[in-house]
């Protein structure tokens, strides 16, 4: 699937007319989250009004969830290969780190190696330093592996 900056507005307008096959969406947001079109992935998850969670795992396969107007939880989906690589989700409007997300990071330290959070026009990004396999010291909070980095614009990623 060749997607375009219209398809993309093209796919907004028909989810925001009630008239998108969420096949096609999710089918979409794999494609924008393989090129790293965060922003165009934002714009899809604000047109369907939820946040949504994109997932890759070891063996590059992709996995996209539809959570709430105000949540996403992270679901390992069944076949997939650890560790995964890269963890996206969107936020309503402003990218931050939940508490959700905070759980969501400490519960799998060590089997993801990145996430990304994405908001209207900037993104917050983070990395594992617990290799996968690794175990934690005792007493050692998960949540001090993780690497903490300020939000980015989407200009100033490109």
């Amino acid at each position: 699937m060749k997607i375009t900056s219209d398809s993309v507005l093209k796919m907004c307008d028909e989810i925001e007319a009630g008239k998108s096959n969420n096949d096609e969406v999710k089918q979409m947001l794999v494609e924008l989250g393989n090129d790293k079109r965060w922003e165009e992935m934002w714009k899809i998850s604000h047109a369907l009004g939820i946040e949504i969670s994109w997932i890759k795992d070891a063996k590059n396969d992709v996995w996209v969830d539809f959570g709430s107007t105000g949540e996403v939880t992270l679901e390992p989906p069944i076949g997939a290969q650890l560790p995964f690589q890269l963890w996206v989700h969107t936020h309503p409007w402003n990218a931050y780190w939940s508490i959700t997300d905070l759980g969501t990071l400490a519960r799998f330290t060590g089997l993801i190696k990145e996430a990304l959070v994405l908001g209207h026009n900037h993104s917050k990004h983070t990395l594992c330093n617990l290799q996968f396999g690794d175990s934690l010291e005792e007493g050692v909070d998960p949540l001090s592996t993780w690497t903490d980095e300020p939000c980015i614009s989407y200009e100033v990623s490109k």
